[in-house]
């Protein structure tokens, strides 16, 4: 005959052995000492994006501050105005990353990464700033001003009619200028029409997506959000397209010679590089930041698994016999 030992057969049921609760104890104050850990250096992280961000936003001002109290003189004719246009060109392109990066988080919080809420509408933030700067430098562009075409080159009557004399230098520069600022004001004016429709189609979709019903929380959540914020950014957009649309703001500035123009076009070109090389470098920051956020999240929700086992299982605790 032969006997099949019992022990063991019902472990599972058992009282957890005093050695195996002992261990348990001591796991969760590791794990604790490893959150605090990653908290800490989350908040390295952290701290490093909102330097460099600020870092970043306050060069962006700067440049935008400088370049638009400046305009052509008759020595520069339309170099300042072509550095102008091309800075307004970054800006667009500044807002296409942010757009890309929008597009991530949204899904991240479409999906149940609520806590990368308020990062979506900190890129928003940031697109509307852009956005703003864009339509600051295009006001700065000289519009069109009375001006004499004519100065006197000591002329002639001839038939009883003045001969007005030759063509001003500033009467040449002032169409420059306004052709110049006609047609970025028309650009600019185009872009914000479009970003305006944008919203318009988002909230036709969200209200859409919404009454259909069947979304989860996060989703649901995400939607109603956005649907608040579109009424503020459509009317802030409106207003920008009167001002640029009728040539509003300080078009006056500093008129600079030809040497000077050329000098701030360097400094602004070796500004962009800079620029581009730190928004990639926010967005590495952050991406790493998300991981170690979500990673966080895992530890935590280990540890709170943990304390529930020890809860149930612990004799000491529970004052179980």
């Amino acid at each position: 005959m032969i006997v099949i030992p019992v022990t063991g057969i019902i472990a599972e049921e058992a009282a957890p052995a005093v050695t195996d609760i002992e261990a348990r104890r001591q796991s969760v104050v590791d794990l604790e000492s490893h959150i605090a850990q990653r908290e800490q250096r989350l908040a390295e992280w952290g701290k490093d994006i909102v330097e460099l961000n600020a870092r970043i936003e306050k060069r962006v001002d700067e440049l935008v501050n400088l370049l638009a109290g400046l305009r052509d003189s008759q020595d520069s004719r339309r170099r300042v105005t072509q550095i102008k246009k091309e800075a307004i060109e970054g800006l667009e392109k500044g807002i296409e990353r942010y757009r890309s990066k929008r597009k991530e988080i949204r899904e991240m919080v479409r999906t149940g990464s609520d806590e990368a809420l308020g990062d979506l509408g900190k890129i928003d933030e940031h697109i509307i700033k852009r956005i703003d700067q864009i339509a600051e430098l295009t006001k700065s562009i000289p519009a069109h001003e009375d001006v004499e075409k004519y100065e006197s080159d000591g002329g002639s009557y001839w038939n009883g009619y003045y001969d007005g004399g030759r063509v001003s230098e500033e009467w040449k520069q002032n169409r420059r200028d306004s052709s110049a600022s006609d047609k970025q004001r028309k650009d600019t004016a185009e872009a914000l029409e479009k970003a305006i429709k944008r919203l318009e189609e988002r909230r036709r979709s969200l209200k859409s997506q919404l009454a259909e019903g069947g979304l989860t929380e996060s989703a649901k959540t995400l939607y109603v959000a956005e649907l608040g914020q579109i009424d503020a950014y459509e009317a802030h957009l409106q207003s920008l397209q009167g001002d640029v649309i009728a040539g509003g703001g300080s078009a006056g500035g500093r008129a600079i010679g030809l040497e000077q123009a050329q000098d701030i076009e360097n400094m602004i070109k070796d500004a962009r590089t800079d620029l581009r090389e730190d928004a990639a470098r926010l967005f590495r920051s952050y991406d790493q930041f998300v991981r170690g956020r979500h990673y966080l999240e895992g530890l935590k929700e280990n540890l709170a698994a943990r304390k529930a086992w020890l809860l149930e299982n612990d004799t000491k605790k529970t004052g179980t016999p």
